[in-house]
Order: structure tokens, then C-alpha cells, then sequence
């Protein structure tokens, strides 16, 4: 009897577990669509920079994590090998996170906490607990984002290790990044601002900015598309268009390829190219091309074949004419802030120097502990060398303002993980024969933000940051051999 209750039990849990199979598929996907989706919301609300915005977006990639937690759910083995194979560079962000948290905590050693506890105690006449940071709250919503972030590009990491969700991943990028685009395209025809949208008063700044605040987070968020366009158009012109059997064979395949299967992609390219001019952001655009250049370095050296090497500078020669047209086109706006930068003006770094030094002082004074994330902006008035008649709350550097809140040891930390995995994508893109293009495009973007973030901040808007470590994550998941 009890033999025959114990083959019952057997054959409930068989029956069971393609149940639980399927539904475990069913929120794997449901994960992945929402984690795109998010993708598609996070730049209209103004780049997700209000913290109704980012505080919705923390909530949707929770969700994000939630999903993907019970699809994952009976196969540890497989999250354990992804673990490992990120290991280093995820317990230096991790480790950095920790020193936030630490930030925050009023049991400290009180040679840490910040002078200016002591000030409100000293004013207030009682006893004021004090932390490390300028702004405990500031802080926590700072780690909040960089939690949020982190998260998104595990999510991605995850998922595209699979060829087909990567495949995916690219194509949804290119897509919201050209309707984006035009949509801005739109909204500068009418006159119109984004700010409008949600608030009475229009936003100061370039109008070609849509959906952004600020221009330059536009240009950022475009390059980054614009990036993944140019990467797969080639690839994918390469399986189209024949070079090896003379001019006439190039000129009809080129054609055929145009005017077929690349026509929507051309099209991607040309607006995100022409959107990118208009925005007029000068940063902007040199990252971008910076970035390009990256790439097609990164090209030529996996092309060791004549022919291929023949297709590749059609392409460059190409590619060069389409953008002097559409620069001639467009970026007359562009022309004109590039034309300032003449070795007596000061244009583009006037105000910057100015923040750059208060920052530069802040680092001095706390090197190791740091004045807590989001600190900058309570911290200025104490450095500044020239008082504005307008909020001074950005460094307009990313990688110092980072130094001043986080301290210079937790920063580093948070740097080497992000150099640690562009390394990793780099290494994927020379050794691997097939799907280069995913860690070839994160190696792209990772120079783009680079050199962008020396003279914004456009790290810190959320859309941009979620952009950023959704390719990043799918280009490390993809740099590794499939064989493995």
C-alpha cells in the first residue's frame, strides 16, 4: 500500500513539473518584455529625471527582478555560472554600494562624520545625530538609482545570454531610439517643448531635445542608438552586399540591399544621425563620434580578409558622405557652438572650470570618506569661488562628482567594474567567430559615456543610465564563447 502511494506521488510531481516548466517560461518572458517596456517609458517623462519618475522606474525593474527570480527559480546551477563569470566586477560595485550605506549611518567614528553636523548642533543648541554625508536622504535616493541600475543590467546580462533574447534586446534599442527621435524631430517642427507636457512653463535649452530636460542627455541617449544602428546595419550588409565580383555586382547588390532588408534600418540610422546634429550638443556629439570610431577600430581588426577589408572602406567613405549631408543639413546650431571653441574662448569649459574646481577642492578635503552621494549640490555654496544668480546642484563631470560623494576609494571601486566589464566585452569581440556585435556595441557605448560624462552629467539621468547598462549587460552575456 505504502508502495503504491509513493509511485502516485512520483507520477503527481512528473505531471507537475512541465507545469511548473511552463509557468517558470511564462514569467521569463514576462520579465524580459516588461524589462523593454520600461526601456520605451523611462525617456518620456522628461529622461525619468523627477523622482516620481525614477522612484516608478526603481518600482518596474523590481518588478523586472521579481519576474525573473520565479522563472530561475529551479535552475540555480545556471545563475550560479553567471555569477561567476561577473564575480570580480560585482563585488567591487557591491563593495562600493556598502561604503553608501556606511554613509548614511550615524554609528560611525565621529572623527568620520561631516563638520557640518556639528554646525547644526552647535546652532540648534541640542544634539544632533550626524552621518558622513551632507544629506542622508539625497544619499539614499542616489543609491536607490544605482541599485535600480545595477539591477536592470543583471537583468540583461541574464537574459541575453541567449542569442535570440540578444537579438531582441539590439532591435528594441534601435526601435525606441529611432521612433524617439523622431518624435523629437515632431516636437521641434511644432515649436513644442516636452516640459509642456507636464508642466506649464517651458524648460530653458535646446528645443531639440525631446523627450529630455537637457539636450546633451538627448545626444547621449541618441549616440548610444545610433551606435547600435551603424554596428548592426554593417553586419548586416555584409551578408547582402557582394563586393569580391566587381563594381557592377557591388552597385545592384548595394541597391537591392537599400531599397530591401536594410531600408528600415538606413532609415533608423539616418534620423538618429540627424536628431543627434540637431540636438546641438557639442559633448554630445564628439562622444558619439568618438564612440563610433571605437567601434569601427574594433572592426577592421576582426576583418583580416581583403575583401572584407574592401567592403569595410566602401562603408567608411559611404557612411563619411551620408554624415557630411546631414551635417550640412542639420547642424547648423551645431556648427555654430563648435565655431566657439577657439583657443581664446572659453566657452565650453567657462562655467565648468569654475564647478570642476569646487569639486576638485571637495575631493581634497575628503578623499577617503567622501561627503555622501548627491552632496555636491549642498556642498558647492561652502567652495564656490563665484556665486550664480540660478541652483548650482551638478559638477557637469560625472566622474568627479562621483569622487566627491562616494569618496575616492568607493568611486574607483565603482569605476574598475564598469572598466572591468568594457574589458570583458572588448575581449568577447577579438576572440569570438559569431555575435561580436553585442559586445562590440558595449564596448562603443562604454566610450561614448566616458568621454560624455568628463562634461556632463548625463550618467545621471536615469533613462540614459538604463540605456547604458541594458547594452552593457547584453554585450557581457555575449562575450563569452557558446561553447562554455
Amino acid at each position: 500500500m505504502r508502495d503504491l502511494q509513493h509511485d502516485r506521488g512520483d507520477e503527481t510531481s512528473k505531471t507537475n513539473q512541465p507545469r511548473q516548466m511552463a509557468g517558470a517560461a511564462l514569467a521569463g518572458n514576462i520579465s524580459f518584455y516588461l524589462l523593454i517596456a520600461t526601456l520605451a517609458w523611462t525617456p518620456f517623462p522628461l529622461g525619468s529625471a523627477r523622482p516620481w519618475s525614477w522612484t516608478l522606474l526603481t518600482f518596474l525593474v523590481l518588478a523586472c527582478w521579481l519576474l525573473w527570480l520565479i522563472s530561475r527559480w529551479g535552475n540555480p546551477e545556471g545563475l550560479t555560472t553567471s555569477l561567476r563569470r561577473v564575480a570580480g566586477p560585482v563585488i567591487l560595485a557591491v563593495g562600493a554600494l556598502l561604503w553608501g550605506l556606511v554613509q548614511i549611518c550615524s554609528r560611525v567614528p565621529a572623527a568620520w562624520i561631516h563638520p557640518v553636523w556639528g554646525m547644526a548642533a552647535d546652532g540648534l543648541n541640542r544634539p544632533v545625530s550626524g552621518m558622513i554625508s551632507l544629506n542622508g536622504w539625497d544619499t539614499v535616493t542616489e543609491l536607490m538609482k544605482l541599485v535600480t541600475y545595477m539591477m536592470a543590467g543583471w537583468l540583461a546580462y541574464s537574459f541575453c545570454q541567449r542569442p535570440e533574447r540578444a537579438k531582441q534586446m539590439l532591435n528594441a534599442i534601435i526601435t525606441i531610439g529611432a521612433l524617439y527621435a523622431s518624435y523629437a524631430l515632431v516636437m521641434a517642427m511644432l515649436g513644442l517643448r516636452q516640459g509642456q507636457i507636464f508642466y506649464s512653463v517651458p524648460l530653458d535649452g535646446s528645443p531639440v531635445a525631446a523627450p529630455f530636460v537637457s539636450h546633451a542627455g538627448f545626444a547621449s541617449f541618441t549616440g548610444m542608438s545610433l551606435i547600435c544602428a551603424c554596428a548592426k546595419f554593417v553586419v548586416l550588409s555584409r551578408g547582402n552586399i557582394v563586393s569580391v565580383h566587381g563594381p557592377r555586382t557591388l552597385f545592384l547588390t548595394t541597391l537591392k540591399f537599400i531599397f530591401g532588408r536594410g531600408t528600415t534600418l538606413l532609415l533608423a540610422t539616418l534620423v538618429l544621425f540627424s536628431m543627434l546634429i540637431a540636438s546641438a550638443s557639442r559633448a554630445g556629439f564628439l562622444a558619439a563620434l568618438i564612440g563610433l570610431m571605437t567601434v569601427l577600430t574594433f572592426a577592421m581588426v576582426m576583418n583580416r580578409r581583403q575583401a572584407i577589408n574592401r567592403w569595410t572602406a566602401i562603408a567608411i567613405v559611404a557612411i563619411a558622405l551620408c554624415a557630411l549631408t546631414l551635417f550640412q543639413l542639420n547642424g547648423a546650431a551645431l556648427k555654430n557652438n563648435l565655431s566657439e571653441l577657439t583657443p581664446g574662448d572659453n566657452a565650453l569649459l567657462g562655467l565648468r572650470n569654475v564647478f570642476w574646481s569646487a569639486a576638485v577642492h571637495m575631493i581634497w578635503d575628503a578623499p577617503q570618506l567622501g561627503i555622501g552621494l548627491g552632496g555636491f549640490e549642498h556642498a558647492y555654496p561652502l567652495y564656490a569661488d563665484h556665486v550664480y544668480p540660478y541652483n548650482i546642484d551638478k559638477a557637469h563631470n560625472d566622474h568627479l562628482e562621483l569622487a566627491v560623494g562616494w569618496g575616492l576609494p568607493a568611486a574607483i571601486a565603482w569605476w574598475g567594474a564598469l572598466l572591468w566589464l568594457a574589458v570583458k566585452s572588448a575581449r568577447g569581440v577579438l576572440t569570438r567567430r559569431r555575435d561580436q556585435i553585442y559586445p562590440l556595441i558595449a564596448v562603443g557605448a562604454t566610450v561614448l559615456v566616458a568621454v560624455h560624462s568628463i562634461f556632463d552629467f548625463t550618467l545621471q539621468l536615469p533613462a540614459v543610465a538604463l540605456i547604458y547598462v541594458l547594452i552593457l549587460g547584453c554585450g557581457v552575456a555575449q562575450s563569452f564563447s557558446s561553447r562554455s
